[in-house]
């Protein structure tokens, strides 16, 4: 178990008590979840303790909860208190009420603006200081329409830019909050990582630290072909287009004349129809794409084609993994026939300082690697 000591301040910050499982007086917590979440880097933490103790008198909703876990500083909101005679049940949101609560109203830029000039709109109390900020060369115009929350609309904006946002609360020595630096990233992809790190320094191994792997591949939603129509019913038949895999074979067609694009391989994989003719047994979706330019219908129309063509293979890893929030790492499992190889990413992780069988960890962007 961790040993970790919680501040429980009031709603200007003033420390009323101290949660301490190891000071034999203090009030003590039990059951509890720290819940940490890919957007955002948010998190949630939820615990009971015990309502006789005369400091459970400050675990009252408005709040505040401050703590430091693996070097890395952690404050609260108290947003949902459930107390009876014996036991007070507390659900605490990361960020500051601000950002949770504050609705933002419609708002259009009348030019192309950076990101730092529209969180200096949107959240103009300055809330957050920015930090690292991978999208500072882009000049984009935008328009919300709606309201929402500052935090909606801050995730909104990382979105209008490509990007992942992360809020890092850092505290004063006397467990206050000194300020949250929001950190901006390049969107995760196959070159850019996003928050967190990729993990080259160890490989979750089955019998290791992976209690096991459930592979689910499903084809009920699986094409062999798409007709695409982009602006005023354009097609694709004014093309002659092939594409070959690396072994020189012609893996996907889009022939003169023909409305499709063909996923050939695949077509051989999964006939749709033995009694009709091979170049029949395709399985065609109809796709819509606002553009004018044949070759951009193409070019979406391939890439969608690509994703539609394969089987969908879902994975649930079993098991904890002591990695941040975002971290990218590699799976083996060669109990599997034949051996599994994959690389993930961390989306969400459930730490207990006081049940560790509580720990959980949750993945996404799986990717089937080569052994």
């Amino acid at each position: 178990m961790d040993h970790v000591r919680i501040a429980v301040l009031d709603a200007y910050d003033r420390v009323c008590a101290f949660m301490d499982n190891q000071a034999l007086k203090a009030l003590h917590y039990y059951d509890d979840e720290l819940h940490s979440y890919l957007e955002g880097a948010a998190n949630t933490y939820c615990f009971k303790a015990g309502a006789k103790h005369e400091d459970s008198a400050c675990l009252e909703e408005g709040n505040k909860l401050a703590f430091c876990y693996n070097d890395r500083d952690y404050y609260l909101n108290i947003m949902k208190v459930v107390r009876t005679e014996y036991v007070v049940e507390v659900v605490a949101y990361s960020l500051s009420f601000e950002l949770l609560n504050e609705q933002k109203e419609a708002y259009k830029a009348s030019r192309a603006m950076s990101f730092a000039e529209y969180l200096a709109v949107i959240d103009y109390e300055k809330t957050v200081v920015l930090g690292i900020n991978e999208v500072s060369d882009k000049r984009i115009m935008h328009e919300w329409t709606g309201t929402e929350t500052i935090l909606a609309r801050l995730f909104s904006l990382a979105n209008v830019f490509g990007a992942e946002a992360e809020f890092v609360p850092v505290l004063n020595n006397d467990h206050s909050l000194n300020r949250i630096i929001m950190n901006v990233y390049k969107q995760h992809d196959s070159e850019c990582q996003g928050i967190g790190s990729r993990r080259t320094d160890f490989v979750l191994r089955y019998g290791v630290n992976v209690r096991g792997i459930t592979k689910t591949s499903d084809i009920t939603e699986l094409y062999t072909a798409i007709r695409p129509f982009g602006r005023n019913g354009l097609t694709v038949t004014s093309l002659d287009k092939a594409e070959y895999d690396v072994d020189g074979k012609l893996e996907y067609s889009s022939p003169r004349g023909n409305r499709n694009v063909l996923a050939v391989q695949a077509r051989d994989r999964f006939p749709s129809n033995l009694m009709s003719k091979e170049s029949d047994r395709y399985i065609a979706k109809i796709w819509e794409y606002d553009t004018d330019n044949v070759n951009l219908l193409y070019g979406r129309a391939l890439a969608e084609l690509k994703k539609l063509c394969v089987p969908k293979a879902s994975y649930e890893v079993d098991g904890y993994f002591d990695t941040d929030i975002g971290d990218t790492v590699v799976i083996e499992d060669e109990e599997y026939n034949p051996p599994l190889y994959l690389q993930a990413r961390v989306t969400e992780q459930v730490r207990s300082f006081t049940d560790p069988t509580r720990n959980k960890t949750t993945f996404d962007n799986f990717t089937e690697l080569q052994p």
